[in-house]
């Protein structure tokens, strides 16, 4: 919105100006700047008082939590019986109480010197507040656990019935709405902690920045501009001054030079506007220093989020002893219990193993008689069934032997004609045997035959050639004679 706003204000001007037919002079030019840098600055205090405002009240809504929660730690030293989400809340709504109720006395209030170090004066009657809070806080608790502990319960709902009028607290408060904008960063906590059913340490971060963010009362300047749109102009606005003194320097000078004035006249316009937007530069620069809104808001922030990280580790903390203590106590019942439940077991079994006695004698009685008629019985069930048995046996004996006399027969004729196979297989195999063993011998009868041939040969012609050695030699010289026999 806030852009909106500064961009309209741009236009309306550059259209008065080049629009209408204006007679620019260096007089009207120096008015103009002049009146524009006061104007600036006029809408740059508005705005940095009512965003100031809102995050002063913010820190110290953070202030009043964290020392609230340091008190509720001193004084709940027992397991308060309550969730993490209500612990939150009814913490910050003491410390919204401490801060808008203009009814909760400081006077003869003892103020311990450890939890304030004298710098901020306010610090003293807050804490004295919250200590009055908390302990009407814990005094209600303890009488009606169902009760709302915040300070002057009774007060809002007489105003709500209209049977009292709320008393008012400061004007600025109601103007700017903090006492609402505070109520509604304790129920976005408180909604944010029960939406996400956090059973583990929570994200503190995220809490936080969901409580400040989402909260049109602290997001918003003056309800239609953004805070942080607001803050970062505010932050810039100085070195804007000082631009516009040097866009009116220039202007003087531009506006001496094309009308064929004298140069002095344009150099007063520019010494004008300088004179004007140097200081206030300035005294813009000064304000954002001296009151640091970006930084006083972190403060709240990590003060916020310290406070629901502690707040978290004492309750989780007081439930850790409530488990032990409760531990103890049930082990401790329990072996009472046990002890107790072991005695009247001891005297139980006792009793009972007399009981038990007696029954067992009659039982035993009459057992030995149930199992006499039932031995007899079972004697002459035993008998008739052995008959049976044996009968059917006996046929069953008889049909196995025929069976198994027809099976010998003719397993009997099987080996018969595998044995008569196996003789005629074993008799060809010896026909064949005795044949090659024949054969054999006819060559070896017809080569040893043949060997005594051509030895008696050799023999016999051996003795020719001893008995006719000269008729040989005379044959061989005569090639064509025969020898005489």
């Amino acid at each position: 919105m806030f852009k909106y706003v500064f961009s309209a204000i741009l236009a309306v001007i550059v259209s008065i100006t080049f629009v209408f037919d204006i007679e620019l002079t260096n007089a009207t030019i120096g008015s103009l700047f002049v009146a524009g840098i006061l104007g600036c600055l006029v809408v740059f205090l508005l705005f940095k008082f009512g965003l100031h405002y809102k995050i002063k009240a913010l820190n110290n809504f953070a202030n009043a939590f964290y020392y609230s929660v340091l008190e509720y730690k001193k004084a709940q030293v027992t397991p308060s019986g309550i969730s993490y989400r209500e612990s939150v809340r009814e913490q910050a709504e003491v410390a919204l109480a401490a801060n808008f109720d203009p009814t909760l006395a400081t006077a003869d209030l003892k103020i311990p010197a450890t939890l304030y170090s004298g710098k901020n004066p306010l610090l003293a009657e807050l804490r004295a507040r919250i200590q009055k809070a908390e302990k009407i806080k814990l005094e209600a608790r303890n009488l009606d656990r169902k009760a709302n502990v915040i300070l002057g319960k009774t007060k809002e709902e007489m105003v709500e019935n209209e049977l009292a009028e709320k008393e008012s607290g400061r004007v600025l408060d109601r103007v700017f709405e903090i006492e609402t904008g505070v109520a509604a960063i304790i129920d976005l906590t408180a909604a944010e902690i029960g939406e996400q059913s956090y059973h583990r340490a929570p994200d503190y971060d995220l809490i936080t920045r969901i409580a400040f963010d989402d909260n049109v009362y602290f997001s918003h300047t003056y309800k239609y501009f953004e805070s942080d749109d607001v803050e970062g102009v505010l932050f810039r606005a100085p070195f804007m001054i000082i631009l516009m003194g040097i866009i009116g320097t220039f202007a003087g000078f531009y506006l001496a030079l094309s009308q064929g004035g004298d140069i002095k006249s344009g150099a007063s316009v520019a010494i004008i506007s300088s004179l004007f937007g140097l200081p206030i530069s300035l005294l813009m620069d000064y304000i954002n220093t001296l009151f640091p809104d970006k930084d006083q808001y972190q403060q709240a922030f990590n003060k916020f989020k310290v406070c629901l990280e502690m707040l978290f580790v004492h309750e989780q903390e007081l439930n850790r002893e409530e488990t032990e203590v409760e531990t103890t106590k049930l082990l401790e019942e329990k072996e009472l219990a046990l002890e107790k439940a072991e005695q009247e077991r001891i005297e139980a079994l006792a009793q009972q193993q007399a009981e038990l006695e007696k029954q067992k004698q009659l039982a035993v009685a009459q057992t030995e008689q149930e199992i006499k008629k039932h031995a007899e019985h079972q004697t002459a069930e035993l008998k008739r069934e052995k008959e049976l048995a044996l009968q059917e046996a006996e046929k069953i004996r008889i049909e196995a032997l025929a069976k198994q006399e027809a099976e010998l027969r003719r397993q009997k004729q099987l080996e018969i004609v595998r044995a008569e196979r196996e003789i005629k297989e074993q008799a060809e195999r010896e026909a064949e045997k005795l044949k090659k063993e024949n054969e054999l011998a006819l060559k070896e009868a017809e080569k040893k035959s043949r060997e005594a041939l051509a030895k008696q040969e050799a023999e016999l012609e051996k003795k020719d050639n001893k008995r006719w050695p000269k008729q040989l030699r005379r044959l061989k010289r005569m090639p064509n004679a025969k020898p005489r026999n």
